[in-house]
């Protein structure tokens, strides 16, 4: 299962493992990849590119504080830059854990501190520095679990075991500044750019001036936009 799959970007690259690895006994076997989001939008994306690469793919409208499956077990559980906007995140591993075969296994990952994904970080210090309380204090964040110890601790307060968390930095081409900013902006919480657009003209262009000077320190030697991304990747069993 793929939680909070958003358009499949995961579930591709578990498929693509499949078919070179030749694990075609897996797939006469019955194995079936479930996916979930709440987004309905995101649902139907992937529903477009996966089902004809894969046709045993469950595509399922549900919020992951709540997964309501009933008769259903899974043997690996993934999730990718998820786990962090989740407000009960310790409830909703503990459903992850009952919904594992003994053995089974999760995977999860989030971004690093704001320092390590600066792409995050750019723009949001620009927009807190306009705007301080545009985020409730303690509201989830892209950085909630950007330390590997409070990673570990809510995977092993959710009774997990075998837990390893491994940081790794890649590489992120984001283009032009008005790319990114573009990007950025398009992807944020609707929240977050309606404020953002309510302050009016004046607010909206020193925050895209500010950004634009704290991610010229990222432009590359072809005048492009390359952030480097902190990635936490942790692993865990339910033994």
């Amino acid at each position: 299962m793929d939680l909070a799959w958003g358009t499949g970007a995961v579930a591709n690259e578990v498929i693509k493992r499949i078919y070179d690895n030749h694990q075609d006994d897996h797939i006469n076997n019955g194995a079936a990849l479930v996916g979930t989001d709440i987004s309905r939008v995101a649902l139907s994306i992937a529903n477009s590119s996966i089902t004809r690469r894969f046709q045993k793919s469950c595509f399922i409208e549900m919020d992951s504080e709540n997964l309501s499956f009933r008769k259903a077990s899974f043997n690996k559980v993934l999730c990718q830059f998820g786990l962090m906007f989740l407000p009960n995140t310790v409830h909703v591993l503990k459903q992850i854990n009952d919904l594992l075969i003994k053995g089974g296994k999760l995977v999860v990952s989030v971004h690093g501190t704001s320092e390590g994904v600066p792409y995050f970080s750019c723009i949001m210090s620009s927009i807190l520095k306009s705007i301080h309380d545009i985020r409730p204090k303690g509201s989830p964040s892209v950085h909630t679990f950007d330390n590997p110890g409070d990673l570990y601790n809510v995977l092993e307060n959710a009774t997990f075991h075998d837990i390893s968390v491994k940081k790794y930095t890649y590489f992120y081409k984001a283009g032009t500044f008005d790319e990114y900013w573009s990007g950025y902006m398009s992807s944020t919480a609707n929240s977050i750019r309606s404020t953002i657009e309510s302050k009016g003209i004046h607010v909206l262009s020193t925050i895209k001036e500010d950004s634009k000077i704290n991610a010229n320190t990222f432009t590359d030697k072809t005048g492009l936009l390359n952030f480097p991304w902190d990635v936490l990747i942790a692993t865990s069993s339910n033994n």
